[in-house]
């Protein structure tokens, strides 16, 4: 009775979406949020397994794992989860095969944080970067910061590296691959004029510094077929200003990159030096953020989702009946409380654990206190005190 009433109530954000063969039970989803729990060796752990088991049981339409690293040199935190080797994968089939059983679809993010990682985890080697333009973040974080700029060897080595990842993804059994091309990493950083100044093929227009993501796009098509929606995580707004990523940038990108393959876009803003006015809730920043939406939408011939300031089912349904997006996700709101989406289907709303929107779980990431992410508010990883 729960899903009949369900289906009534939330037409739109309950409907099923089939992509590229792959069906979403709805369009609603735990969007990737760092949570650093994988073991020392970058592995998928009991940890990240018990942790996704409850967001997989808690009814949303699919769940992207966060920040998996395809490269070796390219390091956040010493326990972020990583793909670049087959002890990887075989780590992470058994969760990825359990939920595909269950009829759970899971995605994983790739991620390459360019010069958003730490140097101390990387043996002291440079950050990869498009123009050796340093986070001033970081570099604050990091006593041994280095940034270098990428040399055209450098490229084809990280495209080959998403291109591994992406297939170890397939071959443990993933049915949606992530690129993360927002908030300032490196695919990101390339986007944007503020961090890429390049004077060749990979730099200068829009297009040109959109290369690099539809070449990976392109080689990750070509290496997997069909066999998973491919969606990128695209950062269409640094919210710098002047000399940043802007919106409208990606009027001709984003044709490209459908072009290049890709089912599925998720729009994102900010980068690292910005992410507080989303985390803060600054003002103005979630309308800001519906209106980046709304135009990569007119971009856009394939589905376009979004995360960021949507705690209710009610909501979702909201932006999608009036087209601001075709899926919505939710993290921090679902890290709040696990089974937000049975729980309104179950007519229990009064029970859900409320997001305080304070930002402290991302402020733990940055904590020398805290070995991990924790919640205001869930019992099951509430912050010590």
């Amino acid at each position: 009775m729960a899903a009949v009433a369900g289906a009534e109530r939330f037409p739109r954000a309950l409907s099923p979406l089939v992509i590229n063969n792959v069906r979403l039970g709805n369009r609603v989803f735990f969007a990737p949020m760092g949570i650093d729990l994988a073991d020392h060796d970058g592995s998928f752990s009991q940890e990240l397994s018990d942790f996704y088991s409850g967001i997989a049981a808690g009814g949303c339409g699919f769940l992207i794992l966060s920040n998996a690293t395809v490269s070796r040199d390219s390091i956040l935190s010493p326990r972020g989860l990583r793909l670049y080797e087959a002890g990887h994968a075989e780590a992470l089939k058994p969760f990825l095969g359990t939920c595909r059983d269950r009829g759970i679809v899971v995605g994983v993010q790739l991620q390459h944080y360019g010069g958003q990682a730490i140097t101390t985890f990387v043996r002291g080697k440079p950050l990869l970067t498009p123009s050796a333009v340093a986070s001033n973040g970081y570099r604050k974080r990091d006593p041994k910061y280095r940034v270098r700029e990428m040399t055209i060897e450098d490229i084809d080595l990280v495209k080959d590296q998403f291109v591994r990842a992406a297939r170890l993804s397939i071959d443990c059994g993933a049915q949606l691959i992530q690129l993360q091309a927002s908030n300032g990493y490196l695919l990101s950083s390339f986007l944007s004029p503020n961090t890429n100044r390049r004077v060749d093929g990979y730099g200068g227009s829009k297009e040109n510094r959109g290369r690099f993501l539809c070449e990976i796009v392109r080689d990750i098509r070509k290496e997997i077929g069909q066999e998973a929606i491919l969606s990128v995580r695209l950062g269409v707004d640094d919210c710098i200003g002047a000399g940043g990523t802007v919106v409208t940038d990606f009027d001709t990108v984003v044709p490209l990159l459908e072009d290049a393959g890709v089912d599925l876009l998720e729009v994102s803003i900010c980068t690292a030096e910005t992410f507080k006015k989303l985390t803060d809730g600054e003002a103005g920043m979630e309308a800001h953020l519906h209106e980046c939406v709304r135009q990569i939408k007119e971009y856009a011939r394939v589905p376009v989702g979004f995360a960021g300031f949507v705690d209710s089912l009610q909501k979702a349904e909201r932006l999608i009946e009036d087209g601001t997006a075709d899926l919505v996700g939710m993290a921090r709101a679902i890290f709040a409380d696990n089974d937000l989406v049975n729980k309104t289907l179950d007519g229990r709303e009064a029970q859900i654990n409320k997001c305080l929107w304070d930002g402290r779980c991302f402020k733990d990431k940055a904590n020398p206190r805290y070995s991990r992410v924790y919640c205001c508010v869930n019992p099951k990883y509430k912050r010590p005190e």
